[in-house]
């Protein structure tokens, strides 16, 4: 562990992740804030977002690769979850990441329930090295970390990012879809199965898409995804 990850462990006081209050990881307010996911109605059974009935594939993810059978995300992406992951990544609060990690995981047996007797193995989407150092750890990883060992199935980080792609903030989304376009080859060995996918945010769906071409690619045979957040204009 690097030595900041280390003071930052040792001497980091918990302020809540929305508002910076000090004393927890969640003030009494932000914590009554918060919008799972699971609460919204009625939601596309593939991609959680919003559908005209609960049974449909949306217009959101018909384009989505058809090995990438379902996304899902525990919080919805506003307020203090978006305050909190701004917070843990654009701040390099690793130890607040970890924290969001633990709730991601504990939630994760029941919102995976449908596929967690065919899950082989956990992956996190990956940063490109350079914006890796950077930052000073990648946040998928921290939370892959967590659900795999909630679960017990492995944690495999052989997911490369090729190239160093520009931020998706801020892009429509097609510009999303072509910024990262074949930026992901796994470099493991083959994979079997069905893969669950981590990352922290699912907003188009582009980059777990990209992730999911190259997983497939090493053999999986499907794919979930899971994310700490679900960003969308719909909610």
């Amino acid at each position: 562990m690097a030595l900041r990850d280390c003071v930052e462990r040792w001497f980091f006081s918990p302020t809540c992740s929305g508002c910076g209050w000090p004393g927890a990881w969640w003030c009494s307010e932000c914590q009554r804030s918060l919008v799972r996911v699971a609460d919204c109605h009625p939601r596309c059974v593939r991609c959680d977002g919003l559908a005209p009935k609960p049974s449909a594939v949306c217009a959101d993810c018909v384009d989505w690769p058809a090995a990438l059978i379902a996304a899902r995300a525990l919080f919805l992406y506003r307020g203090p979850v978006r305050a909190a992951l701004h917070r843990a990544k654009y701040r390099g609060e690793r130890r607040r990441m970890e924290e969001l990690a633990s709730e991601l995981g504990r939630a994760s047996p029941e919102i995976l329930a449908p596929w967690r007797s065919d899950l082989t193995c956990v992956v996190p989407i990956p940063l490109h090295p350079l914006r890796r150092r950077e930052r000073g750890f990648n946040q998928s990883a921290i939370l892959a970390k967590a659900v795999a060992g909630q679960l017990d199935i492995p944690l495999h980080d052989q997911l490369q990012r090729t190239r160093d792609t520009a931020s998706q903030v801020g892009r429509t989304r097609s510009q999303r879809w072509a910024n990262v376009a074949g930026a992901f080859v796994w470099s493991g060995s083959p994979l079997h199965g069905t893969v669950l996918l981590i990352d922290d945010t699912i907003t188009t769906g582009a980059t777990v898409a990209a992730g999911t071409t190259a997983l497939v690619r090493a053999g999986a045979s499907a794919v979930v995804v899971l994310a700490f957040a679900r960003a969308t204009e719909q909610f």
